[in-house]
C-alpha cells in the first residue's frame, strides 16, 4: 500500500504542473453514501471485509477543469474479528475478540481529472476518471492507560487518505461519481475494544519493537455521491479562439 500511495502522489504532482490554470471556478457540495471496512492486525489482507455502513457529505472547489480541491466529512463503521481464516496468532491465543466501532473522518484532498472535465468551452467534457490525495483526520474514543487506570479517551488522529474515482455530469447543475479511498492512519489501535483480554490486537504477536510504517491501522471508503452546483463563475470569451 506504501508504493500505493507513492505512485498516486507522484502522478498528482506531474498533472499539477501540466493543468491550465485559467479555466472556470466552480462550487458544488452534495452527499455521499458507502461501505468502509478496516485494514491491520485482525484483518491484514482482505478487501470490503466485514464492511459497514459509511456516510456524510462533500464540496468541491474547482478551480479549472482538471483540478479542484475538496473536502468530505462523514461517519465510517469499523469492525473486525479474531479468529479469521487464514490468519494465525500464537497458539495459545484461542479465544474469541471482536471490535466494533465508529469514526468521525474528515478528509482535505486535491482532486486531479484525467481527462479534461465541466471545461467551460468543451461541452462534451462529461466524464473523467480522477484520483485524489491529501491529509486527514479521525476523531474516535481511544483505550488509554493512566497511572494504571484504563479509561476511553475522545481523541483526533492524522491520517493520509488516497484513491481514485470517476465522475459524470449529469447536467449543469448536477455530478454523480464513485469513488475508492484509502485511509492511512498512525495509529494501531483503531482495533482496541479493551485491555486485559486474550489478544491485544495493537502487538497480538508481542514484537519488542515496531516501525513507524508497520502496526499502523488503516481503512478504506468506497461510496457514491451526488454534487449540486452552488457557485459557478465561468471565465470570458477569448477573441480569436
Amino acid at each position: 500500500m506504501q508504493k500505493l500511495l507513492l505512485f498516486f502522489i507522484w502522478l498528482g504532482l506531474g498533472l499539477l504542473v501540466s493543468v491550465d490554470l485559467s479555466a472556470q471556478t466552480r462550487l458544488e457540495a452534495g452527499p455521499y453514501i458507502g461501505v468502509s471496512w478496516y485494514n491491520g492486525d485482525l484483518n491484514p489482507n482482505r478487501m470490503f471485509a466485514s464492511p459497514e455502513p459509511a456516510f456524510g457529505g462533500l464540496a468541491k472547489y474547482a478551480f479549472n477543469d482538471r483540478m479542484a480541491l475538496r473536502l468530505t466529512l462523514g461517519v465510517a463503521g469499523l469492525s473486525g474479528s479474531y479468529p479469521q481464516k487464514e490468519l494465525f496468532f500464537p497458539e495459545n491465543i484461542s479465544e474469541q475478540y471482536a471490535f466494533d466501532r465508529t469514526l468521525l473522518d474528515m478528509t482535505t484532498m486535491l482532486e486531479i481529472s484525467l481527462f479534461p472535465y465541466d471545461h467551460p468551452v468543451k461541452r462534451d467534457a462529461l466524464f473523467s476518471p480522477y484520483m485524489a490525495f491529501g491529509l486527514g483526520s479521525v476523531f474516535y474514543k481511544r483505550y488509554t492507560e493512566d497511572h494504571g487506570n484504563h479509561d476511553e479517551k475522545s481523541s483526533f488522529v492524522l491520517s493520509l487518505p488516497f484513491g481514485a474515482g470517476v465522475k459524470w455530469k449529469v447536467t449543469d447543475w448536477m455530478s454523480l461519481g464513485t469513488e475508492w479511498i484509502f485511509r492511512k492512519t498512525f495509529v494501531d489501535d483503531l482495533d482496541l475494544v479493551g485491555h486485559n483480554t486474550a489478544v491485544y490486537p495493537s502487538n497480538p504477536y508481542g514484537f519488542e519493537h515496531t516501525t513507524f510504517t508497520h502496526n499502523n491501522d488503516w481503512y478504506s471508503v468506497v461510496a457514491v455521491y451526488a454534487a449540486f452546483t452552488i457557485f459557478s463563475r465561468s471565465e470570458k470569451c477569448r477573441d480569436g479562439f
